[in-house]
């Protein structure tokens, strides 16, 4: 099963580089006091909160599971602490920080840890299965905030905008993304299944193929996949008129570019958790949902069929209909 949280959270994202910004946490007394006492003092963080923002204080908030979507979820985290505590000053330690470098809400990103800090995580969800909570909403809750936004907010520069709008001028519209892969399999739709999407809309419309390198090759679509950085992505998605993808990071920046989606979710992690209110989330959710395996973790023993349970035409529907919506 899955290790301890402490064990497992201790570098964010596993990360080696940002051990050295971590506040030291000292094994041996008499430090080891002091450790404990800070440990004391940020396990009752909400209880300060008001007077650091009185003061302006810095507060680090860090990214502890580290996957590349969890930087904007932890970057959502902190517009919604910000929007009750406007005065903190933010320090964001993430493995990611391309992904949220000029959010407007970060004062500074991995810089040593502050003495009062805050984990950005969901792996209580994980370890229970939740099958309801939204994830923002778990991590305020701890710091007693009950309003939340889950909305993702990507920041993208005029000269990214205008270096991707030069890659697709040729392309004809409506214009659709797709990334076919997440880095967990239980995530993954067949790829039969998706060359068949890809057949019955080519001939009709530009399909633009976005991802990394893992992605697999398909026929009548324009690669972008494993060619280009995550921002180059991210600019690239933000000319589509929608997008169509498992739960991955490139879900996240397409909500936070305000791109409608078409999200093939199957049944491993709940919409009611993950899923953004205005894309289209298709789930399926037999006995065996929510499992949230992780690879390395656990597997599969009821051969996907949440994701085998979600048809082409399921997904054609979907993408059709968000389709008619954009153009009329």
């Amino acid at each position: 099963m899955f290790p301890k949280l402490r064990v497992y959270g201790e570098i964010p994202g596993r990360e080696k580089k940002l051990e050295k910004l971590l506040y030291p946490f000292f094994n041996f007394y008499p430090l080891k006091m002091w450790s404990k006492f800070r440990w004391w003092k940020n396990g009752r963080l909400k209880n300060y909160l008001s007077t650091l923002n009185t003061k302006g204080k810095y507060l680090t908030v860090i990214d502890r599971l580290g996957a590349p979507g969890d930087a904007l979820l932890t970057a959502n985290v902190i517009r919604c602490i910000k929007k009750v505590y406007p005065n903190l000053k933010i320090n964001c330690i993430t493995p990611n920080p391309e992904i949220i470098c000029f959010d407007p809400c970060i004062e500074t990103i991995n810089k040593p840890e502050s003495f009062y800090s805050f984990d950005s995580t969901y792996w209580e969800l994980i370890v229970r299965k939740e099958k309801v909570q939204n994830i923002i909403s778990h991590n305020l809750l701890r710091l007693g905030i009950e309003e939340y936004e889950y909305k993702a907010k990507f920041f993208l520069l005029e000269r990214e905008r205008e270096w991707a709008k030069d890659k697709i001028k040729k392309r004809k519209r409506p214009l659709i993304g797709i990334c076919t892969k997440s880095k967990e399999t239980v995530k993954n739709w067949p790829k039969e299944n998706w060359v068949k999407f890809i057949n019955s809309l080519r001939q009709k419309h530009d399909i633009m193929h976005l991802g990394d390198a893992s992605e697999p090759d398909f026929e009548g679509v324009s690669r972008f996949a494993g060619k280009t950085s995550i921002r180059e992505s991210a600019a690239l998605l933000n000319h589509c008129d929608v997008f169509v993808s498992p739960d991955s990071l490139l879900m996240h920046i397409a909500n936070g570019l305000d791109i409608p989606s078409v999200i093939i979710f199957g049944g491993s992690r709940p919409v009611s958790c993950f899923g953004y209110e205005k894309n289209s989330n298709i789930a399926d959710t037999p006995e065996c949902s929510p499992c949230w395996i992780h690879d390395g973790y656990e597997e599969c023993k009821e051969s996907l069929k949440c994701l085998l349970n979600i048809s082409t035409d399921d997904v054609l529907k979907k993408t059709y209909h968000v389709l008619k919506n954009q153009l009329n």
